[in-house]
C-alpha cells in the first residue's frame, strides 16, 4: 500500500485498530448491505494515490519533468548526474518515484467510473430508489453537503493549509455548490481538488435520466451511446469551439461521461451476473488489456482528434487495473483491511487533504526523495486517519439530524 509504506508495524496496527474503531460505530440510515471489497480497496488505492500526487505537487516545485517518462527519463538521469553505481540507483528510484507520483490524478477517473458503479449497483434489482427519487436526492444532498460545507470552513481557520487564493465572492459560490461556471474563476478556486465534487453534482443531477436510459437500452447500448456521446461534446469543446478546456475536465459532465456510464454498465452487469463478471474482472487476459486500453489512453493526449479518447480510455485501463490490484492485496491482512476503510471513507480524504499535503510539501522541498518518502505517508497516514474520523462525526450527526428512527412496534 503506497501511502504507508514508511509507517512502522507498530504504527500500521494501530492505523487498523483506528479505521475499524471508526467504520464499527458508524451508524447509516438504510438498510445494511455486504460491501464489495476489491470495490472499496480499488478507492482506498485510488484516493491515496491521488492525495500523494498532490503532496508531491507541494514538494516537487518543478523540479522533475512533467511528465516524467520514457522519453524524459534520459535527459533526467543526465541532469541528476550520479557520481557512482550507488548514485544511478539513487537517481532511477528518484525518477520512478517521481514518475509514479506524477501520474496519480490519472486516479480521478477511476472515482468516476466507481461513482456510476456505486450508483447503479444497488438500484438494478430494484428498478428505482425506495421512497423515489426525491427521497433520492434529499439522500445524496445530506450525504454531500455537510462534509464538503466543514471543508470550507476548515480553510478558513485550520493552521497548517496551503491556501493560495483570496476569500472573495467565489468562495460563496464554491461553497454553495458551483464549481462549474464561470470555470476560469471557481474550477480551481481554493481547493483545486474540489473541481470533482462540481462533476460529481452534475452526474448526481442527471442520474435518474441516465439510469431510466440504460433500463430502456440496455446496458451495452447504453454504454457505446454515452461513449458516442462523450467523443462528440469533447471534439465540439475543444476543436470547434475552442472552448475552456475545464469544460471536457469536468465543469460540463458531459465530457465524463463515457467513464460514468462504465461505472453503470459494469454495476448492471455485475449485479445481473455476479460470477461471471469477477471471473472475467480478473482475469490474466483482462488485466492485459486494461494496460494496452490505459496506454492508448496516456498515449493519445495529443493536440489532434485523439485526445478526445484520453479520459475514457484512462478511466476504463486504470479502473480494471487497479480493481485487479485490490485483489491482489486481499492476501495481505494489515494492507487489504486499511484500503477498505479508506476506501469506504475516501469521501472526507478527498476533501480534507489536499491544504495540509500542499503545506507540508512545501516545508519537504529542500529533502531529497528517499527522505520526502516516509515522511509523506506517515503524514498522510495521520491525515487518513483524523478525515475518516471527522467523516464519522458529521454521517452520525446528520443522521440523527435528519433521519428518524423508527418507532417500534407495541
Amino acid at each position: 500500500m503506497p501511502a504507508f509504506a514508511g509507517m512502522t508495524s507498530d504504527n500500521g496496527h494501530l492505523f487498523l485498530w483506528s479505521c475499524t474503531k471508526v467504520r464499527s460505530n458508524m451508524s447509516i440510515p438504510q438498510a445494511k448491505t455486504a460491501r464489495l471489497t476489491w470495490f472499496d480497496s480499488m478507492r482506498g488505492i485510488s484516493i491515496l494515490w491521488i492525495a500523494m500526487f498532490h503532496f508531491f505537487m507541494g514538494y516537487d516545485a518543478g523540479r522533475h519533468p512533467w511528465i516524467l517518462g520514457f522519453a524524459s527519463f534520459p535527459a533526467f538521469m543526465e541532469g541528476c548526474a550520479p557520481s557512482s553505481f550507488l548514485g544511478t540507483i539513487g537517481c532511477v528510484l528518484d525518477g520512478l518515484l517521481a514518475a509514479i507520483f506524477e501520474r496519480g490524478s490519472q486516479a480521478v477517473a477511476v472515482f468516476v467510473v466507481a461513482s456510476g458503479f456505486g450508483l447503479t449497483y444497488s438500484l438494478v434489482k430494484k428498478g428505482m430508489p425506495s421512497g423515489g427519487w426525491g427521497h433520492w436526492y434529499r439522500r445524496r444532498v445530506l450525504r454531500l453537503f455537510p462534509l464538503y460545507w466543514l471543508g470550507h470552513l476548515i480553510c478558513l481557520v485550520s493552521p497548517f493549509v496551503a491556501v493560495k487564493d483570496p476569500i472573495d465572492y467565489r468562495f460563496l459560490l464554491s461553497f454553495l455548490g458551483d464549481r462549474c461556471y464561470p470555470p476560469d474563476a471557481v474550477f480551481y478556486y481554493l481547493v483545486p481538488a474540489w473541481w470533482y465534487f462540481g462533476l460529481l453534482i452534475q452526474l448526481y443531477v442527471v442520474f435518474p435520466l441516465l439510469f431510466r436510459l440504460m433500463q430502456k437500452l440496455g446496458p451495452a447500448q447504453f454504454l457505446v451511446l454515452s461513449i458516442l456521446a462523450t467523443i462528440a461534446t469533447r471534439f465540439l469543446l475543444v476543436d470547434v469551439l475552442h472552448a475552456n478546456s475545464d469544460y471536457a475536465q469536468g465543469a460540463l459532465f458531459m465530457g465524463r461521461l463515457w467513464e460514468f456510464a462504465t461505472g453503470m454498465a459494469l454495476a448492471w452487469y455485475y449485479s445481473e451476473h455476479r460470477s461471471l463478471v469477477e471471473e472475467r474482472l480478473f482475469s490474466g487476459k483482462t488485466f492485459l488489456a486494461g494496460i494496452v486500453i490505459y496506454v492508448l489512453g496516456v498515449y493519445s493526449y495529443q493536440p489532434v482528434f485523439f485526445h478526445v479518447f484520453t479520459d475514457g480510455f484512462i478511466g476504463t485501463g486504470l479502473t480494471i487495473i487497479l480493481a485487479q490490484c485490490a485483489r491482489w492485496v486481499d492476501r495481505l491482512l494489515v494492507v487489504r483491511s486499511a484500503l477498505i476503510n479508506v476506501g469506504a471513507y475516501s469521501y472526507g480524504l478527498y476533501l480534507l487533504h489536499q491544504p495540509y499535503v500542499l503545506y507540508f510539501g512545501e516545508r519537504l522541498r529542500e529533502k531529497p526523495m528517499l527522505y520526502f518518502v516516509p515522511y509523506a505517508f506517515a503524514i498522510m497516514g495521520i491525515i487518513a486517519i483524523l478525515s475518516m474520523i471527522i467523516e464519522w462525526y458529521v454521517n452520525t450527526l446528520t443522521n440523527n439530524l435528519f433521519y428518524q428512527p423508527k418507532a417500534s412496534p407495541s
